[in-house]
């Protein structure tokens, strides 16, 4: 509400600053009157101070003499010139001397005088002689001149006053009136500004306060019409973004378009918001019927498609609506394989607006990864199930006879004569006869039989739940068989047999590689028979010492495994003109006795190959030297010698980075020797395997490198670190000189492929010379060192 009464800013302020200076006058002019009163009245002090002694000297000789014509004499002396008016003098008794004048109304003492100038100012004198007092003097002062000059004083400050109030009102008047009117016109431009007038502009540019408030008035004009600019063309880039972004919207829904990921997106109702072409074509939708809006379990439950399981589809969906979803895969009618996955989609503020659905038909990715499986299970010649295969299906068996005991059989079948036909006709032959038998021994099985393929001429059929009587029958009918197919290569006529081994579980093998080796002496024994027949395993018709001693090794090294009889020994490998190992490789004894020699691995390695023993002795010997270096931090690296069948072994890798792991040793101080052999035989694992242990950190190493010289190509498939030349070349390099060019041609390679060579069997100076002389960069042998165990 509005006061009735409206003040100017101007008067407010002149009447303001007139009452302030009225009052600070008034203060001023009481304080000045005081201080006036004051000094007069000091004044009279200081005239007293100087009247008393000589009053005293002149009244006191006088009144000891009662001389009073004297006395009266000096009284009217005093009176007439010292403006003193009354004087009374009595003598020590009291009597009166002589007194002059009359007392002045109002008189009282200095000590007790009124703010007001008093009329006069008594005073009491006592008349001393050597301070002997002989009288008392009473005497007034007039004031009359010291108020008389009080009163000037006043006047003369009143006047002053007036005239500095009258000049400071003229002065207030003319300041507040410029002041308001420059206020005004500051008013007058904020109205002009609030009007829309952005480009109003004060010059008053004085440096007092209201120079200042338009100076910064003029600035804020200034920065509106700036961010009126920025807002101007903040709005022009907002447009250029709005077309762009609707360009990306326009590319993004070109390349959803284009993709072949089914897209579907949906808000928190589960109502479709976008799709894309593709979407469509999975379910089978009319692409010109528009989806937006649809609920999207209702589209796809009426798609045109049918599911195996649409129940469950239908389930998930609505467990999952709006939700993170792992991936499912949807099986149709039809064969295809569509995958289905949810993705929230979150605000700026992390709230959810819906939901992407995205599918994707896998049918040719799952169509490529069977048949990947299927070359991984199978022969690639004969389409057979391969050793890999049969391994797994061999443990299978043998963990299901120990939940659900039954008999089973193992037949071992080899084909006689096949070398022939390898060496006289070709390879090409061979593999034609190979997949021919292998057509026509398939079948013969039942559906729930399967024909391994073990390699080269090996194959196999597993019998679960079988007897004696059926696994002879079965023999039987596959070497009739294959004696009956007729073969014709160059115009000659050939037949080609079978011999088959039969071995029962469990009553002659408990655990798999038990079987295999029952089966394969049950395989020679009916080769030795005459071939084309087959044989059940006799324990005591296995008079091959090869079998017997092979029976014999296999219970020795389960045993050497069971108690750790197994020792390893290290030999050092050294670098040129050096006699510091730079690194060992670890070798394998068998101690069985104490007071015993070692046994030599030449004696139980091939046969633990064989029977499958190798891959436990491989892992202990890996865990051996791990431990070794755990606990021998200032030992150099040691070198591991991997099998042809550890190479088959995929879990092997895991297993040395979780040793590695559990011991903290540094994967670097770990090399692995893989013989050239082995590494050729099966290439793919063996580029898996080097590869798997070059990024753990390890060195890999091909040993007995050279027997075959054709391997020369292989060499940029496999990515060794070193050349281990084979012994072959060492031994006799005096004796044939033609090893000097078969080992320089291997240095010079591996030099030019960035590896490194070791020379083994280094038995004397010479031959070191001579290494020496060719760049070998490594060297080992007992010229160096001779195998021992570590002290």
């Amino acid at each position: 509400m509005k006061s009735r009464w409206y003040f100017p800013l101007w008067l407010k302020i002149l009447v303001a600053a007139l009452s302030v200076q009225i009052l600070v006058l008034f203060a001023l002019g009481y304080a000045s009157v005081s201080l006036v009163n004051q000094a007069l009245l000091q004044q009279n002090e200081t005239r007293l101070n100087e009247l008393r002694p000589l009053l005293n000297a002149n009244i006191a000789s006088a009144l000891f003499q009662r001389d009073l014509a004297g006395i009266r004499t000096l009284f009217k002396h005093i009176q007439r010139n010292e403006g003193i008016r009354y004087l009374r003098l009595v003598d020590e008794s009291g009597k009166l001397i002589a007194t002059i004048g009359t007392p002045i109304a109002s008189t009282h003492s200095y000590m007790q005088m009124p703010t007001n100038m008093p009329n006069a100012i008594h005073n009491t004198l006592l008349i001393k002689i050597d301070d002997l007092v002989v009288g008392t003097l009473y005497f007034d002062l007039a004031t009359d001149v010291a108020q008389r000059t009080r009163q000037q004083l006043i006047w003369r400050g009143f006047l002053i006053a007036t005239i500095a109030t009258v000049i400071a009102f003229v002065l207030l008047l003319l300041l507040s009136l410029r002041l308001t009117r420059r206020l005004e016109k500051l008013t007058h431009a904020s109205e002009q500004l609030a009007a829309g007038n952005l480009y109003v502009e004060l010059f008053d540019h004085s440096r007092d306060e209201v120079g200042k408030l338009n100076t910064t008035f003029n600035q804020m004009s200034s920065s509106l019409r700036q961010r009126i600019g920025d807002l101007h063309a903040m709005q022009i880039s907002q447009q250029q973004g709005l077309r762009h972004a609707q360009a990306e919207q326009t590319r993004l829904n070109a390349l959803l378009s284009a993709m072949n990921l089914g897209i579907l997106f949906v808000d928190n109702d589960g109502k479709i918001v976008y799709y894309n072409p593709a979407f469509t074509e999975i379910w089978r939708l009319t692409p010109a019927a528009s989806l937006i809006g649809q609920m999207a379990n209702l589209v796809m439950s009426t798609a045109n498609v049918t599911l195996q399981d649409p129940v469950t589809f239908a389930e998930y969906l609505h467990q999952r609506h709006g939700s993170e979803s792992s991936l499912l895969e949807i099986e149709m009618l039809d064969g295809r394989v569509v995958t289905h996955s949810i993705r929230t989609i979150l605000a700026d503020d992390a709230q959810i607006i819906g939901a992407l659905w995205i599918f994707e038909d896998i049918t040719n990715e799952r169509q490529t990864a069977q048949k990947l499986i299927y070359m991984a299970e199978r022969d690639a010649l004969t389409g057979l199930y391969n050793r890999r295969s049969f391994e797994s299906a061999l443990q299978r068996a043998f963990q299901e006879h120990t939940r659900h005991p039954q008999t089973g059989a193992l037949l071992f079948i080899d084909l006689d004569g096949f070398k022939y036909v390898n060496d006289a006709f070709g390879h090409h032959t061979g593999d034609e006869v190979l997949s021919r038998i292998a057509t026509v021994m398939t079948a013969q099985l039942r559906t729930s039989e399967a024909l391994y393929r073990l390699g080269g001429d090996e194959f196999a059929v597993l019998l679960t739940n079988i007897d004696l009587a059926g696994a002879q029958t079965l023999a039987s009918r596959l070497t009739s068989v294959v004696a009956q197919i007729p073969f014709q290569f160059n115009e000659a006529a050939i037949r080609i047999t079978t011999s088959i081994g039969i071995a029962l579980y469990p009553e002659h093998a408990l655990d798999d590689e038990a079987l295999v080796a029952r089966a394969d002496a049950a395989m020679y024994q009916a080769k030795q028979a005459g071939k084309n027949s087959w044989r059940v395993y006799q324990a005591e018709a296995d008079s091959s010492q090869r079998q017997v001693l092979a029976m014999h090794w296999h219970q020795r090294i389960d045993l050497a495994l069971q108690l750790n009889l197994f020792v390893i020994y290290l030999q050092g490998i050294y670098k040129m003109d050096e006699r510091t190992p730079c690194h060992y490789e670890v070798l394998i004894r068998l101690q069985e006795k104490i007071d015993a020699p070692p046994i030599l691995p030449e004696q139980f390695i091939p046969i633990a190959e064989r029977s499958g023993q190798i891959l436990a002795i491989d892992r202990w010997v890996l865990k051996q030297s791990i431990m070794t270096l755990a606990t021998h931090a200032d030992l150099p690296a040691l070198a591991v010698n991997l099998s042809a069948r550890s190479l088959d072994d995929t879990s092997l890798i895991q297993y040395i980075a979780e040793q590695v792991d559990y011991h903290q040793i540094d994967s670097a101080r770990l090399m692995i020797e893989i013989t050239e052999t082995a590494a050729l035989s099966d290439l793919q694992d063996a580029q898996r395997t080097i590869l798997s242990l070059r990024l753990m950190g390890c060195s890999v190493s091909l040993d007995d490198f050279g027997t075959g010289f054709a391997s020369f190509a292989y060499l940029k498939y496999l990515d060794a670190d070193i050349l281990k030349i084979d012994g072959l070349f060492i031994r006799t390099l005096h004796e044939e000189p033609d090893n000097r060019i078969f080992i320089q041609a291997i240095v010079d390679v591996a030099h030019g492929l960035g590896k490194q060579t070791i020379a083994e069997c280094v038995e004397t100076a010479d031959t070191y010379a001579v290494l020496k002389e060719l760049g070998v960069d490594m060297v080992q042998g007992y010229y160096l060192h001779k195998p021992a165990p570590l002290v």
